[in-house]
């Protein structure tokens, strides 16, 4: 590993339950599930056994994401964090996040995560609409009005609100009042999201997405985008959006090749340019003797997609002396052509110092993708 700042990934493989459109590696537990205190026991282990003491690296951002990390309680985050504070040293300004469900918005809990260091927080709100979460197969708590107003009124965080669009049946009224509710507490992040119909899933059993369906979506979402800016939010990534200044700095490193640590049960790291994962399920995981990762071998043409990929989902896009730094090479002739066609429809924009994608562009962004990665695929 590099002494750069490192972003450091903790997950978490539990859920209470499993929704039915969740397509992410999680297993279903109870918050005294016997397995919870082998899995930390194992990821100190992993911790240790991938940095030693005598090379302590710099980290900015640590991120507990899942599955759900609020339900390894409070003790138990705690715990991780103090040992990856041996390992890792952590700047002045690190943003902690943790990721949290309405089952586990307690006073408690919020004054416990921030004794352990924890500074920000995401609560899974997605709909405050009780008949749209059984369309959709959410499991846990419904978020209330009241749920909110604890959430807001305790604890000195940064507080993020997931919300998610588009959803079978949905009307603008009821994604209207969902976004109402969270904005009138101004949360400093919002992350809002369609909902996407993954093959295999329970939802994908019982629902089949169609052209309507598909224009519905758009519909909201452009109504979304609209809403929060008119708010007073930033729109910065495809699906976020911010109060200035209030970006997640760790989902920016995924997004910028920032490098980062990944610990757990399917974690993925980027280190040096490097990119693997910890290939096992959460049983493995915690009763390995010794760790499997599986490396991603790419060919400079996979370099290059996963660039255009990641950095086109920034509404500020990229500049090209970053595309040759992390590339290798300069943007090729093939691809300023594709960009300049899209140029010429509306779709992109660009002068010396950004190649972005622009507001008419984000709506068919999937069309866009293929379309400039299309020659190295």
């Amino acid at each position: 590993m590099t002494d750069q700042k490192h972003g450091i990934y903790i997950h978490t493989p539990f859920c209470r339950e499993k929704c039915d459109y969740c397509s992410f590696y999680s297993v279903p537990a109870k918050p005294y599930d016997r397995r919870i205190p082998l899995y930390v026991e194992k990821l100190i282990d992993e911790v240790n056994s991938r940095v030693k003491k005598s090379e302590i690296l710099n980290a900015d951002t640590l991120y507990f994401g899942g599955g759900t990390p609020s339900i390894l309680g409070v003790d138990n985050i705690a715990l991780i964090i103090d040992h990856i504070k041996e390992r890792f040293r952590f700047s002045a300004d690190c943003e902690i996040t943790i990721e949290m469900n309405p089952d586990h918005l307690t006073k408690e809990n919020l004054r416990g995560f921030a004794a352990a260091g924890v500074n920000r927080i995401v609560l899974g709100v997605q709909t405050m609409q009780g008949g749209l979460r059984r369309v959709i197969g959410r499991k846990g708590k419904l978020c209330s009005p009241a749920d909110l107003d604890l959430f807001f009124s305790e604890g000195d965080f940064s507080r993020s609100v997931d919300i998610m669009g588009g959803l079978p049946g949905q009307t603008r009224q009821e994604l209207l009042r969902d976004l109402k509710e969270v904005t009138s507490r101004r949360p400093d992040h919002i992350s809002f999201y369609l909902l996407s119909v993954e093959d295999g899933t329970p939802l994908a059993e019982r629902f089949k997405p169609d052209e309507s369906f598909d224009e519905n979506q758009i519909r909201l979402w452009r109504c979304g985008i609209d809403y929060l800016k008119e708010a007073g939010y930033s729109h910065y990534e495809i699906s976020n959006f911010s109060i200035p200044g209030s970006e997640s700095r760790h989902n920016m490193k995924y997004w910028t090749f920032q490098p980062y640590a990944g610990f757990g049960p399917g974690a993925h790291s980027f280190i040096e340019g490097s990119r693997f994962f910890n290939d096992m399920s959460a049983e493995e995981y915690i009763k390995c003797n010794q760790f499997n990762y599986k490396y991603d071998d790419r060919s400079d043409k996979d370099v290059v997609v996963e660039y255009l990929m990641t950095s086109l989902r920034l509404l500020r896009g990229f500049k090209p002396e970053h595309f040759k730094k992390v590339t290798g090479v300069s943007i090729p002739e093939e691809l300023m052509i594709r960009f300049n066609g899209l140029q010429r429809r509306g779709l992109m924009e660009s002068n010396d110092d950004f190649i972005r994608i622009t507001d008419a562009g984000l709506e068919v962004f999937d069309s866009i993708i293929y379309e400039v990665t299309e020659p190295f695929l």
